[in-house]
């Protein structure tokens, strides 16, 4: 698989979200045939919405994240931030974290998908 291919993949994936806008262009940056990053915005409702950073190696075949945090943001407010910055070495997902809410508290997690992420800012947006 080529970066291109992937990059064709998420705008795709992004345009296909109900009740969801992106916010200027999808930002994919290729460094070569394999490796690039990916930054966007997507604007949800309630003054809500996710920026997504990814960092994507497709040497293997398959998409790895070599890098990645994804910020949902809601009335100027942080909900939550997957990312896998190696900076909580105590977390047994190392180096896959989450902070969640107004106090930044920490929780293990596995590297999320964005179907993942979509389905938990659906559920937090319809509560």
């Amino acid at each position: 698989m080529k970066i291109g291919d992937y990059f064709s993949g998420i705008e795709r994936s992004l345009r296909r979200v109900k009740g969801a806008e992106i916010h200027g262009e999808v930002t994919c940056l290729a460094s070569d045939d394999y490796n690039g990053l990916v930054r966007c915005r997507v604007l949800f409702w309630e003054e809500s919405y996710l920026d997504i950073y990814e960092v994507v190696s497709t040497e293997l075949g398959y998409p790895v994240k070599v890098h990645y945090a994804y910020t949902f943001m809601q009335g100027g407010k942080r909900i939550f931030r997957y990312d896998n910055a190696p900076h909580h070495p105590e977390i047994n997902t190392h180096p896959h974290h989450k902070h969640s809410g107004s106090r930044d508290t920490l929780s293990a997690a596995q590297e999320p998908t964005f179907s993942q992420i979509l389905s938990e800012i659906e559920k937090l947006l319809t509560e």
